[in-house]
This record gives structure tokens, C-alpha cells and sequence, in this order.
């Protein structure tokens, strides 16, 4: 860690892990993209097979409510940047960080409603306004808040799941056999179905599990950003190299573990909210060590691309995904195995990789970042570098 590291490498390190979760995201969400099996069950008697099982195991192990927590917590540092920068300013910080989620929210709603039901934006503009109540907080309070909003319902959850855990072993027939109907369908037969799914997925009870998920993700990155351990890193050594070993301790127990005696149904909730969310923490301190070493700048400014872009490739990411699956393209909706859907998220990324590269060259903003920073602070943005 070099104490002489410009302010710039910071936020590149930042936009470096950005880009980096942007991968997991995709992994994860082809399985949705591809089959109705991830949000309905019959997931694994759908994947079957030696192979698929380990792509499966493999996504569950490292992948699966890993990188959308880890994605969170970098929401919730660029929300205490925000925060800060707009305070130094004499900017009512609040009013714009408000506008920005309500903006946020309204392009969550256009892409879960009229193209991907799992989409994850306006869940982050909600969480986004809770944790605004949050901003006054000393990081102590920030931390104690986000442990207790992540084990005390986990456990009680878990506590509750076990006695009917013959019960949550569900598969619905039906809706699965909605889905392949309709998208693998012509045109956009799709749009009812994925409204239906989405209204399904955005249930209280659904939202009252999320919530309890990103809101302490979105407070750990706010405490991360208030102690200074992205701005000073190596004035807080011992407090990260601490975070980072108890969180692999933790993510070990709780998000591997369960896999030794059958991986459970009733252990989910705590494998996901509690190992999934220290995965997350324990990903986000170790590339935060290593992305600022010389040895691995090269692959931070590669990566830093695509996060600068999150916005914009996050939305490609569904496009892309929608044509190769959905009847309207090329019509794979359930027709591959897990293996060949990492290959294709390989490509998809390998695609943005370069699309990034070129892009940062000729401008500010990606597209949708460009509307996302218009409409927060009420003024068009320049988007076009000088001299292109």
C-alpha cells in the first residue's frame, strides 16, 4: 500500500472491484436468463449431470449472493462520497442524493418491468433512501447496525425454517411451464410473463429479505468510506488485514460449510445473508489490498473500465442475455448446459472488456451514466472528451 497514491487510483481501485463484481452478476443471472429453475426450484434435477453439478456447486460456493452484496457495498461508499464531497461544497447533499435514487428507482422499474424481472436497481434506489438516515452515524453505529440487521433475521429465519424444512423443498410446475411458453414464444410474448415474475419476485416478503440483505452491505460501505480505509489504506493496515480474515472465517462456516452435510434447504437463508454477505466484504478488502500493487495495476485499469461503464453494461448485460435466450433471438432459453453458460458469460464480458476500453477513450460517461448524472443534479453533463 503506497501512501503516495493519488486520489485518482483510489477511485480507480473502486470502479477496478466494480467492474470485477459486474462478472459474478453476470454468471449468476444467465442461470435466470436460461431456465425458470433458479427462481422456481428444480434447479439441480434440471442441470443434471457430473459436470453441471460441479458448475453448479461452484457457482453456489463463490458466485451465488456474493457479487450483488459486493455490489452493494459499493453503492454504499459511493453514497458516503457522495455524502462527503457534496458537503465540502455547501451542496445540500441530501436533496441530490434523494433525486439520484429516485432517478435510479425509475430506471429499475423500465428495466424490470419491460425487460428483466430479476433487475436490481430500483431495490438499491430503496435501500439507497433508507440508508440516507444512516449518513449522520458514527461508523461504531454504522457497523453495529449492519451486524445486528444481518444476524438477528437470519438466525430467527433459519430457527423458524427447520421445522417445516420438508415444506420448503418446492418445485412450481406451473410457473415453469409458464415460463418456457413464453419465452421461448415469438416477439414479445415474453412481456407478460416477466411482468407476472416480476410482481413475483417483488413481493413484501421477498422485499423484507432483500432489504434486510443490502441495507447492512449499504451501511458497511458507508462505514468503510467514513474510517478511511479506501482514501488511507495503509493508515488502517491492521483493521482491514482483521476485516478481511474474520470475514474468510466467516464465509467459510457459514457459505461452504453447509455444503458438507447436503447443503440443506433450511440453512439457505443464513448461507446466503450471512456467508454471502462476508463473501462479499471478504472479496471487496482483498482486491482493495491487492489492486494497489504495482504488480496488478494493469489488470485494475483493464477492469476499472467496465466499472465506469457499471450502469450502462449492467442494462447491455440484459439485452445481450434477452437475444440469446428469448424466442425473439436466437431461442436457447433452457436448451444449454451450466458449463456453456459460463463460457458464454466469459464472452459477453470479454465483449464489454474491450467495448469499455474504447469507449473511456472518447467519453466522460456511459450512456446511461450520463442520463443517471443529468437528471440527479438537474443540468446536462458534458459526455464528449476534448478533441473527439
Amino acid at each position: 500500500m503506497n501512501p503516495s497514491q493519488p486520489t485518482t487510483s483510489r477511485i480507480e481501485v473502486l470502479d477496478a472491484i466494480r467492474g470485477f463484481s459486474l462478472l459474478g452478476i453476470l454468471i449468476v443471472n444467465l442461470l435466470t436468463f436460461h431456465s425458470p429453475h433458479f427462481l422456481n426450484g428444480g434447479l439441480d434435477e434440471f442441470y443434471e449431470g457430473t459436470l453441471n453439478t460441479v458448475v453448479i456447486t461452484s457457482i453456489d460456493l463463490f458466485v451465488q449472493a456474493s457479487f450483488y452484496p459486493l455490489f452493494s457495498l459499493l453503492f454504499g461508499i459511493g453514497i458516503y462520497m457522495m455524502y462527503e464531497r457534496l458537503n465540502e461544497r455547501g451542496i445540500s447533499a441530501k436533496s441530490v442524493l434523494k433525486r439520484r435514487m429516485f432517478v435510479l428507482a425509475f430506471i429499475g422499474l423500465i428495466h424490470g418491468v419491460l425487460l428483466w424481472y430479476g433487475d436490481i436497481l430500483l431495490t438499491y434506489a430503496v435501500v439507497g433512501f433508507i440508508s440516507l438516515w444512516f449518513l449522520h452515524n458514527h461508523s461504531n453505529s454504522l457497523r453495529k447496525w449492519a451486524i445486528n440487521l444481518l444476524w438477528i433475521p437470519a438466525v430467527f429465519l433459519t430457527l423458524l425454517s427447520y421445522p417445516v424444512r420438508e415444506e420448503l423443498i418446492v418445485t412450481n410446475d406451473q410457473r415453469i411451464l409458464d415460463s418456457f411458453n413464453a419465452y421461448k414464444g415469438e416477439g414479445i410474448m415474453y412481456l407478460t410473463q416477466n411482468l407476472s415474475d416480476w410482481l413475483y419476485v417483488n413481493g413484501f416478503f421477498q422485499w423484507i429479505g432483500v432489504v434486510f440483505t443490502i441495507l447492512p452491505m449499504f451501511l458497511i460501505g458507508m462505514m468503510i468510506q467514513q474510517r478511511g480505509w479506501v482514501k488511507h489504506p495503509e493508515h488502517h493496515r491492521t483493521d482491514i488485514m482483521t476485516w478481511l480474515w474474520s470475514s474468510l472465517i466467516i464465509f467459510i462456516v457459514f457459505k461452504i460449510s453447509p455444503h458438507f452435510v447436503g447443503m440443506p434447504v433450511w440453512l439457505s437463508t443464513i448461507q446466503d445473508a450471512i456467508g454471502g454477505s462476508f463473501s462479499s466484504i471478504f472479496y471487496f478488502l482483498l482486491l482493495l489490498v491487492v489492486f494497489r500493487r504495482r504488480n496488478f495495476l494493469i489488470v485494475a485499469r483493464i477492469l476499472s473500465n467496465v466499472g465506469k461503464l457499471s450502469l450502462t453494461n449492467y442494462i447491455m448485460q440484459t439485452i445481450i442475455a434477452m437475444t440469446i435466450f428469448y424466442g425473439y433471438g436466437f431461442n436457447l432459453y433452457g436448451e444449454l448446459h451450466a458449463a456453456t453458460l459460463i463460457f458464454i458469460a466469459l464472452g459477453i464480458y470479454i465483449f464489454q472488456l474491450i467495448f469499455s476500453a474504447w469507449y473511456v477513450k472518447r467519453f466522460h460517461y456511459g450512456p446511461l451514466e450520463w442520463f443517471y448524472r443529468t437528471l440527479t443534479y438537474g443540468k446536462r453533463q458534458p459526455i464528449t472528451k476534448k478533441g473527439d
